[in-house]
């Protein structure tokens, strides 16, 4: 007896085969921008086994609404249970959020999964919160109940974000008027995700661009990211230096309305990908609470880096019911 787990975000999809004992027995990877469905997928990997899956419990990085899915930032992708019941002979379906997913993986997170940032290096118990900047902006949170990890689900990512300054009100503006679908009511808002994932970031880069009559030398999230690292490029630095500011302003917010005392954990494949990022300027930024700045100064800080978060995730969904 064995199950699938599968996390599928905007850029990849992670499937792989869980024994009773709960531990990977196999894994493979697709891309979730070509050619290959999900269930198609799905239904290639149980192919290579004997036996089709007991269940199959998918996070996907978009909005799940009875029992149907599409993909936020991968626009071409869309399935629901039925679809993976057929594609791999199981009626035991289930499709998670993938922050819902990453979520239940915080209760088997270790000290071995992440590196501490502020606090204690073990993992103390307690609300936990986990965001994480990739292709999307993702965000969970995790509480217990009479000694059980209880997930509470939501889209975290999609909150109000606003500038903070004179000089961060053009930027906006004009990223607005690049990606007008951001835009939060008639205002000089837009949802954090916007700048805060590897899809917006190199639109907020070519607003700030914009703004300073620039030249655009990067071209997408990577190049961002690298120029502003090595300080090559003047709008590259603003770019991430606000970045850094604002995920630290929105971890902090988030993990005030629960009282994460069980930790904030950082993930994702932006975040993974450039470490450099948690510094005291992002520590600095997640600890700025006005009157509550010690009681965020309390919180356990954690970058979390175990990629297969969403497989344990949903792994440990199977393993609650």
């Amino acid at each position: 007896m064995w199950n699938l787990v599968a996390d599928v975000g905007g850029t990849n999809m992670r499937l792989a085969a869980i024994s009773n004992a709960g531990s990977i027995i196999d894994q493979q990877s697709f891309g979730s921008k070509g050619e290959v469905s999900v269930p198609a997928a799905c239904q290639a990997f149980v192919a290579q086994h004997a036996t089709p899956p007991a269940g199959v419990v998918v996070a996907a990085a978009g909005v799940v609404k009875d029992g149907e899915v599409k993909l936020t930032n991968a626009k071409k992708q869309r399935f629901s249970e039925t679809d993976l019941a057929a594609a791999t002979g199981t009626d035991n379906v289930t499709i998670l959020n993938d922050f819902e997913a990453a979520a239940w993986s915080l209760a088997t997170v270790t000290p071995a999964d992440v590196t501490p940032l502020q606090g204690r290096a073990d993992i103390p118990m307690g609300p936990r919160l986990i965001i994480g900047p990739g292709t999307g902006l993702g965000v969970g949170s995790l509480v217990w109940a009479n000694g059980q990890p209880n997930v509470v689900r939501g889209e975290g990512g999609h909150i109000t974000l606003s500038p903070q300054s004179a000089q961060e009100l053009e930027y906006f503006q004009t990223l607005i008027a690049l990606w007008p679908e951001v835009q939060i009511g008639s205002g000089i808002a837009v949802e954090a995700e916007a700048v805060l994932s590897g899809t917006g970031i190199p639109l907020f880069y070519q607003a700030i661009t914009k703004v300073h009559s620039a030249p655009q030398t990067a071209q997408n999230a990577e190049d961002v990211f690298r120029l502003a690292q090595h300080g090559s490029d003047p709008c590259a630095v603003t770019a991430i230096d606000l970045f850094r500011k604002y995920l630290g302003m929105i971890a902090g917010d988030l993990g005030l309305v629960i009282d994460a005392k069980g930790g904030v954990f950082i993930t994702g494949g932006v975040a993974l990908s450039n470490p450099w990022l948690f510094d005291d300027q992002f520590m600095n930024a997640f600890n700025a609470g006005g009157r509550h700045s010690d009681w965020r100064a309390q919180f356990p800080v954690y970058l979390y880096q175990n990629p297969n978060f969403g497989l344990l995730g949903a792994r440990n969904y199977i393993s609650s019911r």
